[in-house]
């Protein structure tokens, strides 16, 4: 059997343990959350994670621990091609390209 072609990308992402705090009981909680790319800066990292996990209420108020994940991932060309979005050709601003 041959072989599919596929457009794979290998993506760095961060693997976050935040410590939570339910608001309505009071409880603290670890909340495991992976968000793409790396973070140098502890501050940046946590207004990241908030962004995702706070709510009427949760609130994410410290990071306890992060792991630097890289990972492969793939899929049919036939199926990028039906899912992508298609962006101006290289070297050419978004404008142009329109035009």
């Amino acid at each position: 059997m041959a072989r599919k072609p596929m457009v794979t990308r290998t993506i760095l992402t961060t693997k976050v343990n935040v410590l939570c705090l339910d608001v309505e009981s009071a409880e603290p909680f670890n909340k495991e959350v992976i968000l793409p790319r790396t973070y140098a800066d502890e501050k940046k990292l946590l207004k990241e994670v908030q962004a995702v996990v706070n709510s009427d209420t949760v609130k994410a108020v410290h990071i306890v621990d992060t792991e630097t994940i890289e990972t492969l991932y793939g899929m049919g060309e036939q199926k990028f091609i039906d899912n992508a979005e298609v962006l101006p050709p290289r070297g050419t601003k978004a404008s142009e390209a329109e035009e």
